[in-house]
């Protein structure tokens, strides 16, 4: 019993081709205030009950610390975002704003094993389960929790933003430093919680389910 992931980010400095937009009236450069969007794509986990106990030991490896493996939640992490920058020009006069961001956060797979030797069905197999679905839904609390966190961020890094004169890069470098703190941040929580599930006193819980 319990949980490995595998944590990617993906496309974290991705910037949309900036759009010139002529300025007739030379007007005060305007704030970054980004429509900010946090996409969640969570699927199902498959459910795989092909390995004998070793087997799944040997996938468990360092995740797990106490005695036989008989199920394993296994999850992979992939979080990302990309901005669009525009600007304007009016002579020597050049603001640069971010009008929209992107944040994603998926888990294209997820994974609970439970050992062959224990069917579908019995109640041993379904104390197991019982257990990996804590995992699962761990998961998919602190993903929810962090969805309006992930939004605060950027919008907090996108008003600190400088206006006149900045190239795209001084634009995206401090929302590309915000975004990882705020991801960092998520994927500890995810650790933490994770790592709560997993107590001797759990795993002698659910061996004493069945009696």
């Amino acid at each position: 019993m319990g949980q490995r992931s595998k944590i990617a980010v993906v496309g974290a400095v991705a910037v949309a081709a900036a759009a010139v937009v002529p300025a007739r009236a030379a007007p005060a450069c305007p704030a970054s205030n980004p429509t900010v969007t946090v996409e969640l794509n969570l699927v199902e986990p498959v459910l795989d009950n092909t390995l004998p106990q070793p087997k799944l030991q040997q996938l468990a490896g360092q995740h797990h610390h106490y005695g036989h493996t008989l199920g394993l939640y296994q999850a992979q992490l992939e979080v990302g975002w990309r901005a669009r920058v525009r600007r304007s020009e009016e002579g020597r006069e050049a603001c640069a704003w971010v009008d929209e961001i992107l944040i994603t956060v998926a888990m294209p797979k997820r994974t609970i094993y439970i050992i062959r030797e224990r069917r579908p069905g019995s109640c041993p197999y379904e104390s197991v389960l019982a257990h990996e679905r804590k995992h699962q839904a761990t998961d998919e609390a602190v993903l929810a929790e962090y969805r309006p966190r992930l939004q605060r961020a950027a919008e907090e890094a996108a008003a600190s933003l400088p206006r006149r004169g900045a190239p795209a890069t001084q634009l995206t470098v401090p929302l590309a430093a915000a975004m990882k703190r705020a991801f960092a941040a998520l994927t500890e929580a995810r650790t933490e919680r994770q790592s709560a599930i997993d107590t001797p006193a759990e795993y002698r819980r659910v061996r004493a389910v069945c009696g």
